[in-house]
């Protein structure tokens, strides 16, 4: 585990242990092993004393190079300045550099990144399959979303041809896209809604699942600008 290595993050005394008996199949914690892992990015950095106060014994190469390298006796704190992330995964603690694994603002999400020039279609097929699950509503918010006719285009490919509320911020659809949205799909209900201002851009499904675009919707389809997107588990929304 150890030499010249990108460390990502740190564990507390309690998560380390755990780990340890996880990787060796003894008698572990399962819940709290899943939701370590939920979080854990390999790999983990750590020291002689922090070893030595969960009674692990190291096996002489990772005590060889911790010593090599110095980690012998930092506190968890100066671990983590070390590290990529600067945190420290624990149970019981939500100060920075804390992430509480049991509930913290600070999530561990999927999200997808792409550049100038990249094919968006991977980002299209994800979203298109998180909406499929859509039972009774879809939020969308783009207070910028009429600026661009061919936002609909989007909104048709990937919202499933069924009886669905979509739910969009007042003034936010031009009448133009809320007619091309009835042909679609004589289904679908449109509620226009006054929604609290938003920097970024949302679909939100079922108040259980949070798509967030960093850029306009348009870009997933155009490749003229950066997209990101982070799909997050919710209950509830921010825009009632």
């Amino acid at each position: 585990m150890m030499g010249k290595v990108d460390y990502s993050v740190v564990l507390s005394d309690e998560l380390l242990d755990q780990f340890y008996l996880f990787k060796k199949n003894g008698h572990y914690d399962e819940k709290l092993v899943q939701r370590l892992l939920r979080y854990y990015k390999p790999l983990y950095l750590t020291n002689i004393s922090q070893l030595e106060r969960i009674g692990h014994e190291p096996d002489p190469t990772l005590r060889i190079n911790l010593l090599k390298s110095d980690y012998k006796s930092q506190s968890l704190e100066e671990l983590a300045k070390i590290t990529q992330f600067k945190i420290i995964l624990c149970t019981d603690r939500t100060d920075f550099p804390y992430v509480n694994i049991n509930g913290d603002v600070i999530e561990s999400n999927y999200s997808g990144t792409f550049l100038r020039s990249d094919s968006r279609l991977k980002a299209i097929s994800h979203i298109k399959a998180l909406c499929a699950d859509a039972k009774n509503k879809v939020i969308v918010y783009d207070k910028y979303f009429s600026n661009q006719r061919n936002n609909i285009e989007i909104l048709k490919g990937i919202l499933p041809k069924r009886k669905l509320e979509i739910e969009f911020d007042k003034g936010s659809f031009s009448l133009e896209q809320q007619n091309a949205l009835k042909a679609e799909c004589p289904a679908w209900i449109l509620k226009e809604k006054i929604l609290l201002d938003c920097h970024d851009r949302y679909l939100i499904v079922d108040d259980k699942t949070e798509i967030v675009l960093t850029s306009g919707f348009q870009y997933l389809n155009e490749k003229t600008k950066e997209l990101t997107y982070l799909v997050r588990r919710i209950n509830g929304h921010q825009f009632g």
